[in-house]
């Protein structure tokens, strides 16, 4: 209920009652500061591990599009013939205290609760990875490091984990957020000044396709951060996955669907779904990591019933957490891939150069 409200209060246009609570969020943003300035000072000095990290985080709260980045960057590294580390702190989970190093195959039969989902989601994606989950990221890595299993270590939104030495700082920049909320959290989107995109090496403008001035947005992003490489990405829609097929997309061309999602971003997802199929029944915004519990899901089937929608979708995301439940009807989330621009290859190649990565000889 209050990420509901908050996300309207972001959202309001014009003189309404919804800047009432936008004074509220002005003073909070203020003490936001002063605490995230407490942070910064009492971090204390940051751990090196011995293996090299790279960091792949936002300075936003909500959705930038930070694990379809780390699963394609995992995905390319290990294609390389390296063996990569994923360390997070499985936000969402239930089971916080509980602190893990294993495959990302083992990751993949483990509860949700244990994981949380994007880590659920990234084992299914990344078998041959390997992930370390603890509450403090250092640790986290400290443990992976000390495992002698990986050549690098991939931390999922490690930018504002000062406790944590990075030697490449990769920053996601939503493309589609509107200029007016690029300001402190509450009262905004952001978890830090926009200056503090100077102490990146790689940003990413993601959602490329949805910036209406995305040249604009580049040339104030490499201005922000004068060393750093400067990448656009669009996150492509794939296939339908279910629990027993793939499907194309064109599937969808004459179907009525239900849409429900729990994510930072929900109005991107939206227009593309709304574009893929014949109609949209209903786009279902949820908290971000919705817990799916049997009166949200009994939800969920009433309004595809209300609706006689042929079909269900969600996100992957989403999908790990869902229990077996009878939808009388096909479910299935949303395959996607991840386009940079200038291309993935530059990128890898950056990397392995700027770290001196090469796989060991067996």
């Amino acid at each position: 209920m209050i990420e509901r409200l908050w996300k309207r209060m972001l959202r309001r246009r014009g003189l309404t009652w919804w800047h009432l609570p936008a004074a509220m969020m002005w003073l909070g943003s203020l003490v936001y500061r002063v605490l995230y300035r407490l942070r910064r000072s009492l971090a204390g000095p940051p751990l090196r591990v011995p293996v090299p990290v790279i960091s792949v985080g936002n300075i936003t709260v909500g959705g930038t599009g930070k694990t379809p980045l780390v699963a394609c960057l995992t995905g390319d590294l290990i294609a390389e013939g390296l063996r990569v580390g994923v360390v997070s702190s499985g936000y969402g989970r239930r089971h916080k205290g509980y602190s893990f190093v294993e495959p990302g195959y083992r990751v993949q039969q483990m509860p949700t609760d244990d994981t949380g989902d994007e880590v659920k989601l990234l084992a299914g994606l990344l078998p041959n990875a390997v992930f370390s989950v603890d509450r403090v990221k250092a640790q986290a890595a400290r443990r992976l490091a000390e495992a002698d299993a990986v050549d690098v270590i991939v931390v999922d939104d490690g930018f504002q984990h000062w406790r944590l030495a990075r030697d490449i700082d990769i920053v996601t920049f939503d493309a589609a957020v509107p200029e007016r909320v690029l300001t402190w959290f509450p009262l905004g989107l952001l978890r830090e000044p926009l200056t503090a995109l100077d102490r990146a090496d790689i940003v990413v403008a993601t959602r490329a396709n949805f910036s209406r001035h995305l040249a604009k947005l580049l040339s104030r992003l490499a201005q922000l951060s004068p060393r750093a490489q400067v990448y656009s990405a669009r996150f492509v829609l794939t296939e339908l996955i279910g629990r027993d097929q793939r499907l194309e997309l064109k599937y969808l061309e004459d179907k009525s669907v239900l849409l429900f999602a729990g994510v930072g971003n929900f109005a991107p997802l939206r227009k593309q779904v709304a574009a893929l199929c014949a109609d949209l029944d209903v786009a279902l915004e949820l908290r971000d990591h919705q817990r799916y519990d049997h009166r949200t899901l009994t939800h969920i089937k009433r309004l595809a019933d209300q609706h006689d929608s042929d079909v269900i979708l969600t996100t992957g995301k989403d999908w790990a957490k869902l229990p077996d439940f009878a939808f009388g009807r096909d479910i299935y989330y949303l395959g996607q891939s991840v386009d940079l621009d200038p291309g993935e290859e530059r990128l890898v190649q950056f990397l392995r150069e700027r770290l001196k990565l090469s796989p060991r000889e067996n």
